[in-house]
C-alpha cells in the first residue's frame, strides 16, 4: 500500500514538475516572438497598412475632420498587433526556429531587410496598383473586342 501511495505522490509531482517546465519553456517562447516581432518591425505593420489607406479614406469622406482622422490613427498600437499575431507564429515557428530567426534579423542581412521593408513594401503597393491596371485594362479590352459593353468602373478616361 505504502508503495501505490509513494508512486501517486511521485506522479503527481512529476506531472507539476513537467507542467511548470511546459509553461516557463511557453512564456520563454512567447518572450522570444514577441522580441522578434518588435525587433523585425513585423508589429507596425498594422500602422504602415493604416497609414497607406488613411488618404483614400479620408479623400472619399471629405466631410469627416482631420482631428477624428488623427484620433483613430493615434488609437492603433504595436501591442495590439502583436497580441493578434502572436499565436499564429506560435502555431507556425518552434521556438527553436524562433531563436534562429532572431539571430538572422540580427546579423547585417537581417538589419538590412528590416531597414529595406518599409520602402520594398511602399514600392510593392505601387507595383501592385499598375499591374492591377494593367489587368483591367486587359479585360476591358477583351470585353470590347468580344463586343461586351464594359461597365463603367471598368472604364478609365
Amino acid at each position: 500500500m505504502k508503495s501505490r501511495t509513494w508512486l501517486a505522490i511521485s506522479f503527481v509531482l512529476l506531472s507539476a514538475f513537467a507542467a511548470s517546465a511546459q509553461t516557463s519553456e511557453a512564456q520563454a517562447k512567447r518572450a522570444d516572438i514577441v522580441h522578434l516581432l518588435r525587433m523585425t518591425g513585423a508589429a507596425k505593420g498594422a500602422a504602415q497598412v493604416l497609414d497607406l489607406m488613411l488618404p483614400t479614406l479620408k479623400q472619399s469622406m471629405p466631410q469627416v475632420p482631420e482631428t477624428l482622422w488623427q484620433e483613430f490613427r493615434s488609437e492603433v498600437r504595436e501591442d495590439q498587433m502583436i497580441e493578434l499575431t502572436y499565436e499564429i507564429w506560435d502555431k507556425h515557428f518552434t521556438h527553436q526556429e524562433v531563436r534562429d530567426l532572431i539571430r538572422f534579423y540580427e546579423s547585417p542581412t537581417g538589419q538590412k531587410i528590416i531597414r529595406e521593408t518599409p520602402a520594398i513594401q511602399r514600392e510593392s503597393v505601387v507595383a501592385g496598383q499598375k499591374w492591377c491596371t494593367q489587368i483591367v485594362d486587359r479585360i476591358a479590352a477583351r470585353l470590347r473586342e468580344k463586343g461586351y459593353q464594359v461597365p463603367p468602373e471598368l472604364q478609365r478616361p
